[in-house]
């Protein structure tokens, strides 16, 4: 069978692989920026611009997710691979992966101009990841019944303006998810106005802590009924 033949079958038969050989990896570019992948498709989350202070990598992916309108989160154009792109509110589905696009908030009603937001749902087979981009509220109970039972939370934490500390907390807590990965906070090399990770550690006051280099997994190795924080490095 010829490559390009064997990769259309692979991609066309995702599904039914999934249920045999299925081990999820995540990886943190900095900020809102994310791989993720299960051998068969690859995400990649909120690509940013230089105007960060950081050097987003090189990068390829068969889908990009932008959840929010601003240069620290739209780069799509530097991603390889000539991907799909979603910015919108929406149901999607590439390779067996079931995309949801929640239209949501950066900021508050009482602002005197509230900025969208896209919260992304990635729904594989039996595993479900969200990340909610520069979400700055909590969640609707439209948008709770919309999210739906989380296994992977990609939480802002930092963002002045967005969810931070206190605030990040309470979100956690609406959506109960088994993994919390925390994001746009500052790192190393970013000039944006960001509080460090320890403010949300500090706020969370939870012991169950790991710091890892790339995040792989399966669903059943998972905690039940509690959570866990993942705090990833940037690579």
């Amino acid at each position: 069978m010829h490559v390009g033949l064997s990769l259309y079958f692979l991609i066309e038969n995702s599904g039914h692989f999934r249920g045999y050989f299925y081990t999820m990896d995540i990886k943190f570019h900095g900020h809102a920026c994310f791989t993720i992948s299960d051998k068969i498709l690859t995400i990649v989350t909120d690509p940013y611009t230089e105007s960060t202070g950081l050097s987003l990598p090189s990068l390829t992916a068969n889908v990009v997710t932008v959840s929010y309108e601003s240069p620290n989160h739209n780069n799509f154009k530097a991603i390889q691979g000539d991907p799909r792109v979603f910015h919108w509110p929406g149901e999607y589905e590439v390779a067996g992966v079931h995309f949801r696009g929640i239209h949501s908030f950066h900021n508050s009603k009482d602002d005197e101009e509230q900025k969208e937001n896209i919260i992304f749902c990635y729904i594989f087979k039996d595993l479900h990841l969200c990340h909610l981009g520069a979400q700055g509220t909590k969640l609707t109970s439209e948008q709770l019944e919309k999210v739906g039972d989380v296994d992977v939370l990609f939480v802002p934490v930092g963002k002045k303006g967005a969810l931070d500390g206190k605030k990040t907390k309470e979100v956690i807590e609406q959506i109960e998810p088994r993994v919390i990965i925390p994001m746009m906070y500052h790192t190393e090399g970013s000039i944006l106005e960001l509080d460090p990770l320890n403010q949300f550690l500090s706020a969370m006051g939870s012991n169950n802590v790991e710091s890892l280099d790339q995040f792989t997994f399966k669903k059943s190795e998972l905690p039940e009924n509690t959570s866990k924080i993942i705090v990833l490095n940037p690579v």
